[in-house]
């Protein structure tokens, strides 16, 4: 098995298109499974791995190693049945053992925001007279004001950023290699100006990276570390540590774009200056309109949209045009 899982990976990279960070965590989880096999006793021979042993290794991922949550479960299973798609193609095995086995069932979570106070003393909370400070606001309000996934954060280059017109626009690679361009507007692009100035500094240019470590050695900054310094600063705004996600500063993104678009002129009820869900479904890099609607179902027009509005309960409690006086309602009419 283990000459094959090369060969899988040179596949999944170069002809399936596949990033080497998934395909290298892929690749754990396949030697996971083959030292469960291992530890079993059962064989390693791809021609004699049947259904069962795939079975047997999910059951163990259930009940012998903590009870792991369905979307890791889906995943490792998603790498096995990749693996042997992959033997088939090439002709070592006719027949996928993984066939038919069922994906746990992964129930999508309610998308979180952060509040405009929250976001207030999140952007205050980096140090601006340190250049690590003003990395840190950087990279704060690039996710923010781009919506970026943390990997295409971390994965910006110097060829990735258009400057013109006051504003910055980002070539964003997301996943499955797909491209979109997103815009900061004045307030992040000076952020990121001001970093960018330190960072010239450091005579880094051979690295081509935008978000470095400011001290040595000054190498790219990886997800683990952008994850650090969103914990750090959320301390210091004071955000509980439950509420603490990179991820809530692009759900805030989505909500906060859509909210910004009036779906009607309040002087003449033209629609003026709306945006839609397909916008912010491309800007977000999604490619189903459901994914989008998880954000986008938490902002404050649709929560407003979606509830009874004041005024039909005033229309509840009024009996021509009067209020119910509600201690004569509720009054009893016999003595007990």
């Amino acid at each position: 098995m283990e000459r094959y899982l090369k060969g899988w990976a040179e596949f999944m990279i170069a002809q399936r298109g596949r990033r080497p960070s998934s395909v290298k965590t892929h690749a754990g989880t396949l030697k996971e499974f083959m030292a469960f096999l291992s530890e079993t006793s059962k064989s390693m021979d791809p021609l004699k791995i049947r259904r069962h042993d795939i079975d047997d290794y999910m059951r163990s991922l259930f009940f012998d190693r903590g009870n792991i949550k369905n979307t890791t479960r889906a995943r490792k299973l998603a790498a096995i049945k990749s693996l042997f798609s992959y033997l088939v193609y090439i002709g070592i095995i006719i027949n996928d053992p993984c066939s038919g086995i069922p994906t746990p069932k992964i129930q999508p979570k309610q998308a979180q925001k952060f509040s405009t106070e929250e976001l207030q003393r999140l952007f205050l909370a980096p140090d601006k007279a340190t250049p690590q400070g003003l990395r840190d606001i950087a990279i704060l309000k690039t996710i923010y004001g781009a919506g970026l996934r943390v990997h295409e954060l971390c994965g910006l280059n110097f060829d990735d950023i258009i400057d013109s017109a006051g504003c910055i626009r980002l070539i964003v690679h997301g996943k499955g290699d797909k491209d979109r361009m997103v815009t900061l507007r004045r307030n992040p692009t000076a952020a990121l100006h001001a970093w960018l100035g330190v960072r010239e500094s450091l005579n880094l240019d051979d690295l081509g990276a935008v978000f470095v470590q400011t001290k040595d050695p000054a190498t790219r900054l990886l997800i683990p570390a952008v994850q650090q310094i969103m914990v750090k600063h959320s301390k210091t705004a004071g955000i509980p540590a439950g509420k603490i996600s990179l991820h809530k500063l692009r759900a805030t993104f989505a909500t906060d774009l859509y909210d910004s678009g009036r779906d009607r002129c309040p002087r003449c009820g033209y629609p003026h200056e709306k945006v839609d869900v397909l916008e912010i479904m491309t800007l977000m890099g999604h490619t189903d309109p459901k994914t989008t609607m998880r954000y986008i179902a938490i902002s404050e027009k649709v929560i407003k949209k979606t509830a009874i509005p004041d005024r039909r309960w005033k229309e509840l409690e009024s009996v021509d045009g009067a209020k119910y006086d509600k201690r004569e309602i509720f009054k009893p009419k016999h003595s007990v």
